[in-house]
Parts: structure tokens; sequence; C-alpha cells
């Protein structure tokens, strides 16, 4: 076959390339199941670079053992110059490789990678510089020297590259941005993932990849999303009827704030009247949100609790409409839908035990008293261990009540259509026990405690009456609740009747027959 003896230094050489081959090989497969932290994926995709450099010069020595005598001398030389090239650059890059995989398991980042980029090139440059000279007595320097021609031609062609190479040179010591932050440069924004010595990659909002040219980033104004604080402060103007007053607005708008969970309440949301309009009053809302990354979700979170914030205060948003209607018609609309919620109304109050045992003139005022209120998804109703004058019946759709515990909140039960809470609030001003939030679009019927303290302040025999229904029925729950025997009615009756009186501020009727009048 020709071939030629290979000497001791040459096997010697060959065994250790392929065990390193074999190394690289079984860690690539180790590490192709779990490439899904950032690191190990980082560790993965450089060792590819080793393991063809190794290949590439395990096939040029087995094919200068095996077909060296065979072809012109001229020939094999090359074959063994670039085995001795690629082997130097494979150990080279897997050396490089085993180093910041080290550095970066103890936690330290290294140098950055366009200076580690063009290190690695560098190297290699010297790497083919001194293999030629070695093999062919070939000396680079006196070759860009000498060829004046040559530098300008290759200045010309390596303008684009050159410029984007020192933009990167000069973004790298500035230090702008590194990694995982998110940077919005003229019409790009995006997470940076890694900055080469040509382009920098950025990841967009919408998990699209860009690969940015240094030299435009370097002419642009860069505004860091995550700098001086990781926190991103979020501006929404909202437009309102010019007949609200000041007050009633930013009391709703701060509600809408407090119910979306994405907004941060430290630093404290803002709420600001900020110009009078042709349509209406244009109100600033600041806010501050964990990061840039969630911006689209707060925003869209927040437009939300906006609009059932403002339909539960009554208050409208101004914007262009043209509606023509017959007035009388339009009356008779208003008149039909004033019946339907009285109808729906006085249906959901009737189904509550302490508001049959009330006279038809006390639930009439409770009818007339209650409004129709409407949640969002997520949206907290009440929360636990407030102070509430409301109580609420579900007309449609469903909560959820939650108890907060040591650990955090734990869910109790779910309420549909004639479900009541926060009734002890209106009628004791006890806390409220546990947090309500709607699980979906909700309508509620409300009623506050003006409501109540009109009728009681008619009819105060009626808040005996009230005590002791609700002094049974929660008699009824606490033993089903425990085997313990439950306090006597009378007694239970006596406190719920001490606790209205006092909340409601009127004085029990004076017994005739102990005072002998």
């Amino acid at each position: 076959m020709g071939n030629v003896p290979a000497s001791a230094q040459e096997m010697t050489s060959f065994l250790v390339a392929l065990a390193l081959l074999l190394f690289v090989a079984l860690q690539r497969r180790r590490l192709a199941t779990r490439t899904r932290s950032s690191p190990l994926r980082q560790f993965f995709q450089e060792l590819g670079a080793p393991q063809r450099l190794l290949f590439l010069y395990l096939a040029a020595r087995i094919a200068g053992f095996f077909w060296g005598g065979a072809v012109h001398p001229a020939i094999a030389h090359g074959v063994d110059a670039a085995a001795k090239f690629f082997g130097a650059v494979g150990v080279l890059r897997l050396g490089d490789s085993l180093l910041f995989a080290f550095l970066r398991a103890r936690g330290r980042q290294g140098m950055s990678r366009i200076v580690r980029s063009l290190s690695v090139w560098g190297l290699t440059f010297l790497c083919a510089a001194v293999v030629l000279r070695m093999e062919y007595k070939f000396d680079l320097s006196s070759l860009v020297a000498t060829s004046a021609l040559l530098s300008v031609v290759l200045g010309f062609a390596l303008q684009e590259t050159l410029g984007n190479l020192f933009a990167g040179l000069t973004l790298n010591a500035e230090e702008p941005f590194e990694p995982g932050e998110w940077v919005s440069f003229g019409k790009y924004t995006g997470r940076v993932m890694e900055m080469g010595w040509r382009s920098t990659r950025l990841i967009t909002i919408d998990e699209d990849e860009l690969l940015v040219p240094n030299s435009l980033i370097s002419r642009e104004v860069v505004v860091n999303h995550m700098r001086p604080q990781n926190t991103d402060v979020i501006e929404l103007m909202v437009a309102v009827d010019l007949d609200v007053s000041p007050a009633r607005a930013k009391a709703a708008l701060r509600d809408a704030v407090r119910s979306c969970p994405l907004v941060l309440q430290q630093p404290e949301p803002e709420v600001q009247l900020a110009a009078f309009t042709e349509t209406g009053q244009s109100y600033r809302i600041k806010l501050h949100t964990e990061g840039f990354h969630v911006e689209r979700a707060a925003i869209d979170q927040m437009n939300e609790a906006i609009w059932y914030a403002l339909r539960r205060a009554g208050i409208d948003m101004p914007y262009p409409q043209t509606q023509l209607s017959f007035r009388e018609r339009a009356q008779e609309s208003e008149e039909r839908r004033r019946r339907e919620h009285a109808a729906e109304a006085e249906d959901l109050l009737g189904r509550i035990d302490f508001v049959q045992a009330l006279s038809v003139e006390a639930r009439k005022v409770l009818t007339e008293r209650a409004r129709f209120v409407e949640y969002g998804p997520g949206q907290a109703i009440v929360r636990q261990g407030e102070q509430g004058d409301t109580l609420y019946l579900v007309a449609r759709g469903e909560v959820l009540v939650r108890v907060r515990i040591d650990a955090g909140e734990r869910e109790v039960a779910r309420l549909g259509r004639g479900a009541l809470f926060g009734e002890m609030s209106v009628l004791t001003g006890e806390p409220r026990t546990a947090t309500v939030v709607a699980l979906g679009d909700a309508a509620l019927l409300a009623v506050d405690r003006d409501a109540f303290e009109r009728i009681l302040s008619r009819e105060p025999e009626l808040a005996e009456r009230l005590a002791e229904v609700i002094a049974r029925r929660r008699m009824a729950l606490d033993q089903a609740r425990s085997e313990e025997a439950p306090p006597a009615v009378e007694k239970e009756t006596s406190n719920l009747l001490s606790r209205i009186r006092s909340i409601f501020g009127f004085r029990a009727p004076r017994d005739d027959r102990a005072t002998g009048s």
C-alpha cells in the first residue's frame, strides 16, 4: 500500500489526540440532554470546534500513515503540515473551552466574549505562522511588511468588518450593557444574549433572534432598561369624563392599580391629573413592575383593571361617538333595564335568611339601594384583614375564597350565583375574615351599610331579628365544623345585637316594666 512507518512521537501524539477526541465526544453526548441551562448549552456549543479539529487531525494522520508513500512528497508534506495545524489549534480550543467552563462553574465571568474570540483567532493565526515557518520556511511578517498593495486591498475589503470589530471593542470597554439585560437602540429592543467581535445577538420580546452589527449600535443612543435599577417604570394616560371630581377619579384609578399583581406597591404608584382636554380630563398613572420583560403583561393587566374599576365607580371614559335615537325610546330602554335590575336584585336579596326576617318596606329599601358591580379575572373583591362596609351577592360568574395562613393563602371555597359574603363586616364592623377573588368575569350585587342604617333608623326593633337569624346561622356552621357544643342561641344573639347597635349608633329600647313607667 505504500504506507510510511510512523515514528514513536507521531504514534504518541496520534493516541493522545484520539483520547482527547473520545473525551470531547463523551462530554458532548452527556451534555446533549442537559442543554436547557445556559452555561451548559454554551459549553456544549464550544466543544464542537475542538471536536471537529481533532477529528481532522486524526484523519490527516491516518491518511499519512496509509497513503503517505503512494502520493507525491509535496502532497504528503502538505498533509503532515495540515495535521500539525489541526492538532495544535484543536488542543488550543479545547483548553480554552475547559478553562472558561471551570471559571463559570466557580461563578466567575472571565474575559468578555469579544476579547476571548480575538485572542483565539490571534493564537490560531500564530499557530498557522509557526507551522508555515517550520515546515515551509515561510515568513508572514515579511509578506505583510513588503506588500503595500495587499495591505490596501485588504483594508478596503475589510473596512466594514474592521468597523464592527473596533465598535465591538469600544462597547466592551464602555460596557453599556451585559448579557441578560434588556436594551433598546434605534428600532431594536431585546435581551442581550452575547456580544461577538462583529455583532451583538438579541432575543426580542417576541422570541425572535436579532444579530445587530456593532457599528450600528455604536452610532445609536443605547437605553438600558435594567440600569440603574432592575424595576421598570410604566406610564399610562387615562381620560375620564369632565363631570367626575378628581378625588373620585383618583380613588377609582388607585383601586385599579392595587388590584394588579404585576404592579409593585413599593415604590408607591402615582395617579396625577395631567391635563384638561376637549373630551374630558386626562390622568397620568406612573407605576413600577419587576422588570421590562413583564411590561406588556402589566399594561394589559392595568388596562383591564382600569375598565372594571371605572365601570364599578360609574365613571365614563369619553370617546368620539355618534348616537341616533328617539328620546322616548331611550327612556323606555333605560326604564326596562332598571326594572330588570330591580327584579334580579329582589330575587337575590330574597334568598338571604336575615333579609327574609325584615319587613316588606325594609326589603324595598335594600332593593333600591343595591347596585351591580363587575370584576375581572383575578381581581380582589375583598381582602382579609381590611375593614368593609359592603356585603356582596354573586349574580353572575364564580368567586374564590382564600384564607391567609402562615405559609401563604389557602383556598377554602368557591361561590356561585346567590352566594353571600361580607355581611358580618357590614352589620358588626368585623374586619374581613377572608380574601375573595373573581375567577372570571363576575357580576355582584353590592349593598352598603348606609342601606341598613336607613332601615334600622326607622325600625330599630329589626336589629334583634337580624341578630337572632345571623346567630342561628353562625352556630349551625360552627356546629358543622366542630364536634364541640356551640354557645346558647340567646347568648350569641345578645352579643351580635350589642355589636349591631354599637356600629349603627342606636341604643336598646327602654324597658317600661323595668322602670315602672
